[in-house]
């Protein structure tokens, strides 16, 4: 009874962890460019995931309209911009010469600096789907020719 009394607060604290471990996955899709109507692009993260297609393609329908529908006309990987990161290093040194050494005193000790630092410049990419409206076309609405007899 005892055992169980001790495990009660363990077992409460390993399902809230697990609770909080499975937060939701917000779908990400930009607008970069639209024309009403008529097509434009779409932006996802570089390393995208099915939900972030399925809320581009709802946004090309939507944009498209009930009497179009969107047609990819380019997709792939685009460079939007750069970021740089960059760090510095300084140290203090201390150089001796033992030239100036007078007894037990060394004069000529004279402090340097060093100073390194580095940079590392990375691209950032998205992935841009580009699309047109294209207009339906049902195979119903084509005119149908008459068949016609000839005279004999």
């Amino acid at each position: 009874m005892k055992t169980r009394m001790l495990l009660t607060p363990l077992y409460v604290v390993l399902l809230f962890s697990v609770g909080c471990a499975t937060l939701p996955y917000e779908p990400y899709a930009r607008v970069v460019k639209v024309r009403t109507a008529q097509g434009g692009t779409i932006a996802l993260h570089s390393e995208h995931r099915t939900e972030d297609r399925a809320k581009a393609d709802t946004m090309m329908m939507t944009n498209c309209g009930t009497n179009a529908s969107p047609q990819v006309m380019e997709e792939g990987e685009m460079v939007v911009g750069e970021k740089t990161d960059s760090s510095t290093q300084q140290s203090n040194n201390y150089h001796s010469n033992p030239a100036f050494k007078v007894g037990a005193l060394t004069f000529g000790s004279t402090p340097s600096n060093t100073t390194t630092g580095s940079s590392f410049t990375t691209q950032l990419k998205e992935w841009h789907i580009t699309y047109q409206c294209v207009a339906n076309t049902s195979d119903d609405a084509a005119p149908v020719a008459k068949r016609t007899k000839k005279k004999k």
